[in-house]
């Protein structure tokens, strides 16, 4: 009697694992949106190649003398680890080049991750205090919203093009719930904790939604807040219009044109990258400037995850209980889907 081949005879799925593919794949619906909204974000029409990703490059723009250097840094696409640790390489590069007298950021995003925007603001502002002779200038580009206004306003003087949009100062926490559709189909969250009555698993997308979390989650939230509004306070001292009260009544996350950016005090001037440059000249002293932009060039694998090391995978469920990443087959288990739908704080506009 002949044998069935191997694999001939499947057992039936269990219902449970047919629940938990049906949440694996919600929730990876989900993650794949943001995450390609994050790559499309973070340049991938520009940058696709297949470049090392290891050298900054410097492009002259503007002819002048070498000893009068103004290097222009991008701050472009979502701000993301990666974006930080290529600015903070690409900045220390011009600060060692005693020939660059001025700094021009070119800042073109809709903002992203806490942490990141922080370090470059951070970054910046040690920039400034240790180099006051070398003044910084921001030309913003469409979009220096949330995160890329909280970048904009560590420098010396702001440009927005007549077209920007900047602003929507606040902070965004992505959260998505799928208890009630477990319920649905009798599953119900039954993680254990120490301690049992914490904050551990505040957050779980598959626990039902409570005021006790949720004012949780809102004191991060609220913290991150305020150091935004400190940020600007701070950034833009003395310039915004209505005094010091004034950052309360513009911190409501709303996105402002160039216009009103400029009679909130948001920015300093309306102009192109041009202006941008004359103005580092001015502020520098510099007679016959030339201009050189830093670039550091993106891999394909880079954009991927390979710099951020978390972020930008393009995934989906196989409806077997694993997911394809790039290609590659894995099997999901519930750490992984817990990771994805891990709330994270941003700054960042969605509503382009």
């Amino acid at each position: 009697m002949m044998m069935p081949p191997p694999g001939f005879f499947r057992p039936q799925k269990s219902f449970a694992r047919v629940i938990f593919t049906t949440l694996a794949s919600i929730i990876f619906g989900l993650s794949l949106t943001i995450n390609i909204y994050m790559l499309f974000f973070s340049g991938i029409g520009s940058n696709f190649g297949l470049s090392s990703g290891h050298g900054i490059t410097q492009t002259t723009v503007v002819e002048g003398d070498s000893h009068e250097k103004i290097g222009v840094i991008p701050v472009t696409g979502m701000i993301l680890d990666g974006t930080a640790e290529r600015f903070k390489q690409m900045l220390a590069l011009a600060e060692k080049d005693a020939n660059v007298k001025a700094i021009v950021i070119n800042v073109d995003t809709p903002g992203g991750a806490v942490t990141p925007s922080d370090e470059i603001n951070a970054r910046i502002n040690k920039f400034r205090k240790d180099n006051p002779k070398r003044p910084v200038v921001v030309t913003m580009g469409g979009m220096a919203t949330s995160g890329g206004y909280y970048v904009s306003c560590a420098a010396d003087y702001i440009f927005a093009q007549p077209t920007t949009l900047t602003g929507n100062i606040g902070v965004i926490l992505p959260r998505y719930n799928v208890s009630k559709l477990a319920k649905a189909y009798g599953v119900e969250e039954s993680t254990i904790t120490a301690p049992p009555d914490g904050f551990k698993n505040a957050g779980s997308p598959f626990a039902p939604i409570n005021q006790k979390d949720t004012q949780y989650l809102q004191g991060l939230i609220d913290n991150a807040y305020a150091k935004f509004k400190g940020v600007v306070t701070a950034g833009r001292q003395g310039k915004l219009n209505g005094g010091s009260s004034a950052i309360d009544a513009i911190a409501d996350g709303e996105v402002y044109p160039a216009d009103k950016a400029l009679a909130l005090g948001l920015v300093d001037q309306i102009g192109y990258e041009t202006d941008a440059y004359d103005k580092a000249a001015q502020l520098a002293g510099l007679n016959n400037k030339m201009v050189v932009k830093f670039n550091k060039q993106q891999s394909l694998l880079d954009l991927l995850g390979g710099i951020d090391g978390k972020s930008n995978l393009s995934a989906k469920p196989d409806g077997n209980g694993g997911v394809t990443i790039n290609g590659i087959n894995v099997n999901i288990d519930a750490a992984f889907l817990d990771e994805l739908s891990r709330p994270r704080l941003m700054y960042l506009w969605r509503g382009q």
